[in-house]
């Protein structure tokens, strides 16, 4: 069935720019986006048993659609796999990645080899990290180890930190300093170095051009009452850490974007016992604490951000570990209109934003530990 807006289900959240202290205020003006989201037990893909941790979207078999990567395990012993789209959104063929089940908590898709097709690196935990070239139909071969990535790895991004044409890889980790693994573009890494900034407690990690100088800068959301990190790149990637002001809590994932219509990135934090801060920027590497989305019963795990509605502004995907997912509406200055989706409360520890069924709407996809992972396709009800 389609989970939609209804009157009683309606709250909105808002973020007032400059405020520190702003709680969450409800807008009962706030009008109903018009979009829903088929829940539907032929688009649920992997076993109930399984820990799923992350997933990520990429046309792997050159087919024309979106294939799902899935990193199973967190901390045990899982096998990961691609799940390739049959066109209309169902993933009706699996195969594995690798030939060696582990603790994966992370997949990262991207060409590392320049070859056209997209690869798989998988970030795990405790051991360390394993790349896998594909052969341009959705098969993958093990490339090898990526030396020094052993350890709590929790989050990374797969991006060219260093404006030479091939990814990078930074790393977040629970426990250790966090990482930054050079690409040589062929498939193959140097090994892992350490990050600017404090050792411990790093699981979220978002990437953009905070301070407006054309590289990619890097924030960290960390746990355990620690200050999230702002990293601010020189172009070479090399990195300024500094503590992200009133930010002290205990955040699991990060989304660096233009929430609140201004031009410049914005940074929303997921908490897990609170509800999620967003930080808005002023463009030059600075955040300010504006105002705070949801509530703390949704134990925020998963953030996604993508225009869903089609009205130029991003808007917010929450997968939670308690309470049933949902969907924040921007009206592009950083008033959120929530609808709560029709599931079941997950324990979901991965969101992911793409067409899957070929129509031009974002479809949801969520990544659920101990419970059956889903595809939610989109429909406009006008």
């Amino acid at each position: 069935m389609y989970g939609s807006f209804k009157a009683a289900g309606l709250f909105a959240v808002l973020l007032s720019v400059g405020c520190t202290t702003a709680p969450a205020s409800a807008d009962p003006t706030a009008d109903a986006p018009e979009l829903a989201y088929r829940n539907s037990p032929f688009f649920m893909f992997d076993s109930p048993d399984g820990f799923s941790a992350n997933i990520a979207l990429a046309d792997v078999d050159n087919d024309g659609d979106l294939d799902v990567l899935l990193a199973n395990g967190r901390h045990w012993a899982q096998q990961d796999y691609v799940y390739l789209n049959a066109g209309n959104g169902r993933l009706l063929e699996a195969r594995p990645i690798g030939d060696t089940m582990g603790p994966s908590y992370i997949v990262l898709a991207g060409d590392i080899d320049g070859d056209g097709d997209v690869d798989a690196v998988m970030i795990r935990d405790v051991l360390p990290a394993q790349a896998f070239l594909n052969d341009g139909t959705g098969r993958f071969s093990f490339a090898g180890l990526i030396q020094g990535t052993g350890g709590a790895a929790r989050n990374a991004i797969l991006t060219d930190l260093n404006e030479d044409q091939a990814l990078d890889i930074a790393i977040a980790r629970r426990g250790g300093t966090n990482l930054l693994v050079m690409g040589r573009g062929d498939g193959t890494f140097e090994a892992a170095t350490p990050l600017a900034g404090p050792e411990d407690g790093a699981t979220g990690l978002a990437a953009a051009d905070i301070d407006g100088d054309g590289d990619v800068d890097l924030a960290f959301a960390r746990r355990d009452d620690n200050e999230s990190l702002i990293l601010l790149n020189n172009g070479a990637a090399e990195f300024t850490a500094r503590a992200l002001p009133n930010s002290r809590g205990d955040h699991r994932q990060a989304i660096l974007a233009d929430l609140t219509g201004d031009g410049r990135v914005d940074l929303l934090l997921s908490a897990i016992d609170a509800e999620s801060p967003l930080f808005i920027g002023d463009g030059k590497g600075n955040f300010t604490l504006g105002g705070r989305l949801g509530s703390a019963s949704e134990a925020t795990q998963a953030l996604a951000a993508a225009d869903l509605d089609g009205d130029g502004d991003i808007d917010i995907v929450v997968g939670a570990g308690e309470t049933s997912n949902g969907v924040y509406f921007n009206d592009g200055k950083g008033t959120f209109t929530a609808l709560t989706l029709d599931d079941e409360a997950e324990d979901t520890y991965g969101v992911a934003i793409g067409d899957m069924d070929g129509d031009g709407l974002p479809d949801l996809v969520f990544a659920n530990s101990q419970a059956p992972n889903v595809v939610m396709t989109a429909r406009r009800l006008k």
